[in-house]
């Protein structure tokens, strides 16, 4: 799950490259200026700096031409590694073959993502329908809840408020990428800008934060059980294995 904390913040960093050293202006951080620039002035610009501006605008705009190397790759990368980290969590416990099949779904799915994003990477210019693309985005949200519900009727030894929320959080992560988690990013990035284009400097830094703290969050719910808590768990779920392996 760091892993693809890292390589989704390492895609962000290059795919946002343009707006280095003003991605915070027109934020409420750092309102703008206001110097009131004419046109006559900002053609006297230097020539790198004015095609710096440029790219950010178009960045903000939606378009990718000219982006970094990799940054759609690593992208791609940070999705399956999500996916196969709720995946190595589904398989290495001893649950029901039924609950593992369905509970495997959203990991499923997040590979899948990756792989059509994959196949997609340099067709979002050309307006291609990407219908399927959006469906996944959709049903990877939804096969989290679900997965969450069979996991709490079909396995028993799961229902403590502890064992529930590590898996609700190592989910929280894996469906990072997801419709509803990218909506409500681009909302907060939205409110956070002063800047009104499709999308705002930063937009992808809220998904590496959410991977990053799902990662860390589970990690520390899991070292931070008593012991005695931890022995009992143990004992009463010799068959549903630990949530140390997320």
């Amino acid at each position: 799950m760091l892993a693809s904390a890292v390589a989704a913040a390492w895609s962000t960093y290059l795919y946002w490259l343009p707006c280095r050293g003003t991605m915070l202006e027109g934020t409420l951080l750092q309102p703008f200026s206001g110097d009131g620039r004419t046109y006559e002035e900002y053609e006297k610009l230097d020539p790198a700096v004015k095609a710096s501006m440029d790219a950010c605008l178009r960045r903000m705009d939606g378009d990718i031409t000219g982006q970094a190397p990799w940054t759609s790759e690593l992208l791609v990368l940070a999705m399956a590694l999500a996916g196969v980290a709720w995946l190595t969590l589904v398989f290495c416990l001893r649950w029901q073959l039924r609950t593992k099949a369905v509970a495997a779904l959203p990991g499923l799915i997040t590979v899948v993502m990756a792989l059509a994003v994959a196949v997609t990477i340099g067709d979002v210019e050309q307006g291609e329908d990407h219908s399927l693309l959006t469906t996944l985005l959709a049903a990877v949200e939804w096969s989290a809840l679900l997965a969450l519900a069979v996991i709490w009727v079909w396995q028993p030894e799961v229902r403590t408020r502890r064992r529930f929320l590590r898996l609700a959080v190592a989910l929280w992560g894996t469906t990072a990428f997801g419709i509803f988690h990218q909506m409500l990013a681009y909302m907060i990035m939205v409110g956070f800008s002063e800047r009104d284009w499709d999308e705002p400097p930063g937009t992808g830094y809220l998904t590496v934060a959410t991977i990053t703290i799902s990662a860390i969050l589970t990690a520390i719910m899991t070292l931070r059980t008593p012991r005695k808590v931890a022995d009992d768990e143990q004992q009463q779920d010799h068959d549903s294995g630990s949530l140390t392996a997320a």
